[in-house]
């Protein structure tokens, strides 16, 4: 929910110690910028020198020296220089990667499962890297050549400007090739990103449907697919490459007669003598210089329109606001004694469709409401309500005397705890799964809820107790066996409001009855609300709520329900009759 976790508006951070990192590889890139425009200059020195042949051996050894002295320093401010923008990538991508999943945990459950599971891996992987490798490594070849660049130029006008201007030809040759390819990468990109967001849905969707494959004999069909998905990723790749490699080579000929161009305009002052020859290989060492700032362009190019590409990706769903956010005058605690739980004249509409219409009952506090009724009656929509997964559009739903719009998120569900009829549990152990309600729990509060649930006997069984990793969504797990771990969960959480969503549907009657026996007592300590098509459970409650078509149908206790006509009695009869033909089977 919304208010679980605080809204920032999403942005790429570096964190202080990021910009530590970017700050000391401005200076580096600085320092070694400085060394690679020095060494030139010193060495079209050494050059006239030696042209006019008044150095002697010994200055000869003395200048070569400090020339390689000079260099080894550079080399060194560059190694590092180098090194720590692939530090600082990474400490990015840990920070976009960690706001992406905080925001996906703000977004409601509707909004995130609008999105395909694949899709989201994807953009939080490949395309967090690739917006962590813009800004990192783009941006560092950016600071380097803007330095290089800036600088050269600067002193190749202040040396000499005939040569400077030679040499300017050059740029709008290599800005010209890139802005040929900015088009093209970007789009390209865009479509590689799509191409592995579907595969990485087909994947995950295929291994979570396994017993399906496997079960129906379709694997020959379902790698053919993935063949033909991941043909079609490698296409859109090389399609992409297409038009990246050709920047290289074409960067490389520009330079090739940028070369050409300055030995015979250069020359041809050296004959004259309008120019030394130190000056020309001054200048040619400047032509080397510039060739990797310059030919790096297109990479940097590329890096930065995948960068734009993946984080455009990533703001389509960061810019998703939640549909239900808290209300202005938020209580932090839920007393049910204030007030009990009450819908009043509550209706729900979807999509241009009534889904519940006039709901209107109250439960006192430490009351046990039992909800039966149809498939597709409207049971779930009630409890969304209640669990503010949707807002009424009319009415209210309070909690203790409060509209559940103005209960914060997280005192809303510290309050009340669901035991689903399809739980969800993740691939760790048991013990973690159950712990998630409670960190801190004791052995003997686990030993307590295993047994409420009749979990404990099965934990006996597995191979390592409840150190037993359970595998993704508890697959290695029965059904009822997963239904009593949600049970046992939400007991751990010691919750105000139990519900108990149809959570019983995959255990046998007699195990059911054991459990409800159990766990009675600390429901009507507290509050319950039971979801169930199966009378046994619901004539334990105070009042049963008969749900019809998205309306209250009936609403009474049990024993009062049972004397007039409609859906509970029936309930009860047909499971009566059903009760009676199988122990005339026996």
């Amino acid at each position: 929910m919304s208010a679980t976790l605080p809204h920032r508006r999403f942005r790429v951070r570096l964190g202080p110690a990021g910009v530590r990192l970017l700050v000391v590889t401005v200076v580096l890139t600085l320092m070694a910028t400085l060394f690679a425009l020095w060494l030139p200059r010193y060495l079209g020195e050494i050059v006239d020198a030696l042209v006019e042949g008044d150095v002697s051996r010994e200055q000869l050894l003395r200048m070569a020296g400090i020339y390689f002295g000079a260099a080894l320093l550079g080399a060194a401010f560059s190694k590092t220089m180098r090194q720590l923008p692939m530090r600082l990538g990474p400490r990015i991508s840990h920070l976009l990667r960690g706001d992406l999943y905080t925001h996906l945990l703000r977004l409601d459950d509707a909004q995130v499962r609008r999105h395909r599971t694949g899709d989201l891996m994807s953009r939080l992987s490949s395309d967090v890297n690739a917006v962590a490798e813009m800004i990192a490594l783009g941006g560092h070849s950016v600071i380097r050549a803007g330095f290089t660049l800036g600088l050269a130029f600067w002193v190749m006008f202040h040396r000499s400007p005939p040569l400077a201007l030679v040499m300017s030809a050059l740029l709008p040759t290599m800005i010209l090739i890139g802005f040929l390819l900015l088009h093209s990468i970007r789009k390209r990109h865009l479509a590689v990103q799509e191409q592995l967001g579907e595969l990485t849905t087909y994947c995950q969707e295929s291994f979570h449907g396994i017993r399906v494959v496997k079960g129906m004999g379709i694997e020959h069909l379902r790698a053919g697919t993935f063949k033909g998905l991941n043909d079609e990723y490698i296409r859109r790749n090389m399609a992409l490459s297409r038009v990246e490699v050709p920047a290289w080579p074409l960067m490389h000929a520009g330079f090739v007669l940028g070369n050409v161009a300055l030995l015979w305009f250069g020359g041809g002052q050296v004959i004259r003598e309008e120019l030394s020859l130190g000056m020309l290989v001054e200048f040619q060492q400047y032509l080397m210089v510039l060739q990797w700032p310059t030919l790096s362009l297109a990479w940097t190019m590329s890096l930065i329109l995948r960068g734009r590409a993946s984080l455009s990706r990533l703001r389509a769903v960061t810019d998703e606001e939640p549909d239900l956010e808290d209300g202005e005058h938020t209580h932090v605690e839920v007393d049910l004694s204030a007030g009990g739980l009450s819908f009043e004249h509550v209706s729900l509409d979807l999509d241009g469709h009534q889904i519940l219409r006039d709901i209107d009952f109250s439960l006192h506090a430490g009351g046990l409401l039992g909800i039966t009724g149809p498939t597709g009656a409207g049971k779930t929509m009630l409890l969304n309500l209640l669990l503010r997964r949707y807002d009424a559009k009319r009415g209210t739903v309070r909690l203790g005397g409060h509209d559940v719009r103005n209960i914060p998120a997280e005192s809303l569900y510290h309050f009340l705890r669901l035991a689903p009829q399809e739980p969800v549990l993740f691939s760790m152990t048991l013990r973690e799964n159950l712990l998630l309600a409670k960190p801190d729990a004791t052995a003997e509060e686990l030993q307590n809820v295993m047994r409420l649930s009749a979990l404990d006997e099965d934990v006996e069984e597995l191979p390592e107790g409840l150190d037993t990793r359970v595998g993704e969504r508890g697959v290695t797990l029965s059904g009822g066996q997963r239904q009593r771990c949600a049970i046992a969960r939400a007991l751990l959480g010691d919750p105000g409001l139990m519900i108990l969503d149809d959570s019983l549907s995959a255990v046998d009657t007699a195990t059911e009855a054991m459990i409800l026996n159990r766990i009675l007592p600390f429901l009507r300590q507290r509050t319950g609300i039971i979801v169930s098509h199966r009378y046994a459970a619901l004539r334990q409650c105070d009042r049963v709520l008969v749900m019809r078509e998205g309306f209250m149908d009936q609403f009474d206790a049990p024993e009062a329900l049972l004397k007039v006509p409609g859906y509970f009695a029936e309930l009860e009869e047909r499971q009566r009759l059903q009760a009676q033909l199988e122990a005339l089977n026996v």
